[in-house]
């Protein structure tokens, strides 16, 4: 099947199973950077900071995101805790050639109003991109869900990226970590679908990145299998010796000590650099996250 025809197809298949999808036309392999620059951040209820934010609210923090993101070069912006697809298109509307490839619509949380979204934004033409609701386990229901874009940075060479936003710690630790860890066994199990599709064209570079709520380091995790679950997939984490103090991405406040919740994983590519942007508190109370890969 020729790859055009094949993607379409790939993308009427997942329609037809329920998943939420925005697809573009297969655009025609186009010239591409060896490197790419990814960056995940928790922009915290963009926009506006809390559900129910105030217009002055919700100008103060757009006015901050918009100031941090022209600071950074990146090719590939996706955020967890956005509201919509809308308010994801306002955040990057001053970046040139910045556009949404995908924004979840997941429902709201028992007794919320409002939903945190995940979207990725970029200035590349996706071949299709959607997001999906993590599946019921029995009684354990895991919050939110991914969303995920597939690239063709150049003839037969794929680059496949994944945002996602887990459960947080605010319940009870262990039932957190079990939500997590089927969270991510799920996702893995999508990975593998994806690399018997899209594997047909092309060699596969992948990354996976957004507010994991854990970190493979940190001592009241110790026995999560989180994140060495990804890593028994191939990937590599882009933390890797790099120092706590360097790569905070939830900083101290008078009821939790600091955190590296913000992960960026990667398999395929060579790691450049990764670093923690310092962004603006008036813009969220996480970081930006960053990496730079090459791709040659």
């Amino acid at each position: 099947m020729p790859p055009r025809i094949f993607v379409r197809f790939l993308a009427f298949i997942l329609l037809a199973a329920g998943v939420q999808a925005q697809t573009t036309e297969v655009p025609r392999p186009v010239a591409s950077p060896p490197t790419i620059t990814a960056t995940f951040w928790n922009v915290q209820w963009f926009p506006g900071r809390r559900p129910n934010a105030s217009r002055s609210e919700e100008n103060r923090q757009i006015r901050a995101v918009h100031t941090d993101l022209a600071q950074l070069n990146s090719d590939i912006i996706a955020f967890e805790e956005v509201r919509d697809y809308e308010h994801a298109a306002l955040a990057v509307k001053t970046l040139a050639g910045f556009k949404v490839d995908v924004c979840s619509n997941f429902p709201p949380r028992e007794g919320q109003n409002e939903a945190q979204q995940v979207a990725i934004t970029s200035r590349l033409q996706p071949l299709s991109a959607w997001s999906e609701l993590w599946k019921p386990s029995g009684a354990m229901v895991p919050p939110r869900g991914f969303s995920f874009a597939a690239y063709q940075l150049a003839p037969r060479q794929l680059l496949l990226v994944y945002a996602l936003h887990l459960k947080s710690n605010r319940g009870e630790i262990r039932e957190d970590i079990r939500i997590r860890e089927e969270s991510m066994q799920q996702l893995i199990a999508h990975m593998k679908a994806m690399e018997n599709a899209y594997g047909k064209l092309g060699p596969l570079s992948w990354i996976v990145g957004g507010d994991f709520n854990t970190a493979p380091d940190e001592p009241r995790f110790a026995g999560e299998k989180t994140v060495p679950s990804l890593r028994a997939a191939g990937f590599r984490w882009g933390w890797e010796g790099i120092p706590f103090t360097s790569r905070v991405t939830v900083p101290a406040d008078l009821r939790y000590p600091a955190a590296c919740f913000d992960q960026i994983f990667f398999r395929g590519p060579t790691l450049v650099k990764a670093w923690v942007a310092n962004t603006s508190p008036q813009s969220s109370d996480h970081r930006a996250v960053n990496a730079t890969l090459n791709f040659r």
